[in-house]
């Protein structure tokens, strides 16, 4: 005789069903009393599985991420983290570390902060915050250049969140940098806006440029000289309004 299915109760909501997960709120069927094994192998299990998750987005935003945008877009959401918990988790970690890079240098050589360091005033400071703050500017300005293309606002919305968190990862390295010049005496300028300047915006036009360029370059029609156009307009408005409100709330003086 063929087995049959015994129907499962999910402990979630109590709905009886056949199959791995439930049909009325997707728990799986499959949940067990809290104990060790929990711990030790299904937390680190969903959060360093190499095909989906956390770090998984974060290696694919580095390898593809026009790729991983447009698939999200276009509904390949399963091996993704969710973008607005992705770029929260990312502006409190990087704000986190770079804070300890700062109280560093601080003891390395007292006098390099204020020499070499960007970072007057709280968003100075937190500039994570800054960044995460400017996702709906950049959001509509990369929707209004691209308006006559296939995706509203909050797919725009949507993408400028996952290049954030993409953002945050470079003003890490920046910090990094820079503690490594404080430490081994290396001076690049006066201030520290050049260092800024050239190793942070240098790739955050990188990012937008080839992000939404991919983008675009997939949709039906696409004119390769139309896009290379909006492209160049995109970022110089974009540089053009990160470098005056920085200026403004005193994160840089030019």
């Amino acid at each position: 005789m063929p087995h049959r299915e015994e129907n499962a109760v999910c402990l979630n909501c109590q709905f009886s069903f056949k199959g791995n997960y439930c049909p009325q709120c997707g728990q799986s069927a499959h949940e067990h009393r809290i104990d060790a094994h929990y711990f030790l192998h299904d937390i680190p299990h969903s959060v360093f599985h190499v095909d989906k998750g956390f770090f998984y987005t974060l290696k694919c935003l580095f390898t593809k991420p026009g790729v991983m945008i447009k698939d999200y877009l276009d509904g390949k959401r399963v091996p993704y983290f969710r973008p607005f918990a992705f770029v929260l988790i990312m502006t409190t970690i990087c704000s986190l570390i770079i804070k300890g890079i700062h109280l560093w240098i601080d003891k390395i050589q007292p006098a390099a902060h204020a020499d070499q360091l960007i970072g007057h005033g709280f968003l100075g400071k937190y500039f994570s915050v800054f960044i995460f703050l400017m996702i709906p500017i950049t959001s509509l300005i990369t929707w209004i250049i691209f308006y006559r293309n296939k995706y509203n606002f909050w797919e725009h919305f949507l993408a400028n969140t996952y290049i954030a968190a993409q953002l945050n990862i470079i003003l890490l390295l920046v910090n990094v940098l820079n503690l490594f010049m404080v430490a081994f005496q290396i001076s690049f300028s006066k201030d520290g806006v050049n260092l800024f300047l050239t190793f942070f915006m240098i790739p955050f036009l990188f990012l937008f440029g080839s992000i939404f360029g991919f983008l675009m370059m997939h949709e039906k029609r696409s004119r390769l000289w139309i896009v290379i156009a909006k492209i160049i307009a995109m970022n110089f408005v974009l540089a053009s309004l990160y470098i005056s409100l920085m200026n403004y709330f005193d994160i840089i003086n030019l």
